[in-house]
């Protein structure tokens, strides 16, 4: 995922913002009347433009860190479903599991789409999910199975209801068709811009202005 233009504008302020702390702070340490000698002046500012270094030398680090998430990032969006409406998601959602299904030999009898649903602790990924009803045989189900698991999109077997029932002549649980299931995908849709408040922060507004 690449950083956008807004969150650099946000990123560019937030430096102009701490450059323009650091200026304030720099000027205070030296402004007379606060009782401190020049010396222990000196040697606080020292100190401050040392930690500034520091600070300074770890900005490669930094980057690299960030070049890692985004690399991170991409590796999962790459198995989202395509698509960001749930809608179009869904649709695509049932054209897998009906290629599933052709390969391994299993019926697929009904598609009930599910409610969309929002991740917890995402302010992105959005739950795509489907119940379809099989009338497969259980090697075809295995099969059936297999494909979901090894599929390149993330696909999630969320629910499974496998109804029995006892045959009296061979004294044998005996598996009721149709099986139930429910499958799910994900996909990744932007967070609505926040809207700007009256009496929004100065200090941020006036560094946006140096970074236009």
């Amino acid at each position: 995922m690449k950083v956008n233009a807004r969150e650099k504008k946000i990123l560019y302020a937030g430096i102009v913002i701490a450059a323009a702390i650091m200026i304030y702070y720099g000027a205070t340490l030296f402004s007379p009347g606060d009782g401190e000698s020049l010396a222990d002046k000196v040697a606080t500012q020292e100190n401050l433009l040392r930690r500034y270094k520091e600070l300074i030398a770890r900005e490669e680090s930094y980057k690299k860190q960030i070049e890692f998430a985004e690399t991170d990032i991409e590796k999962i969006r790459a198995r989202l479903l395509p698509g960001n409406t749930a809608t179009s998601a869904g649709m695509e959602l049932q054209r897998i599991l009906d290629g599933f299904a052709e390969q391994s030999g299993v019926l697929i009898t009904n598609k009930s789409p599910q409610p969309e649903r929002k991740v917890t602790d995402s302010d992105s990924l959005t739950k795509i999910s489907v119940r379809v009803q099989l009338d497969c045989r259980i090697e075809d189900l295995v099969d059936f199975l297999i494909a979901i698991k090894n599929y390149d999109k993330f696909l999630r077997v969320e629910d499974i209801v496998i109804n029995t029932q006892t045959s009296t002549q061979t004294r044998q649980m005996i598996i009721r068709r149709p099986l139930s299931m429910v499958i799910a995908g994900y996909i990744s849709v932007p967070p609505p811009e926040p809207t700007a408040k009256s009496g929004e922060n100065a200090a941020q507004t006036t560094a946006e202005r140096y970074v236009r």
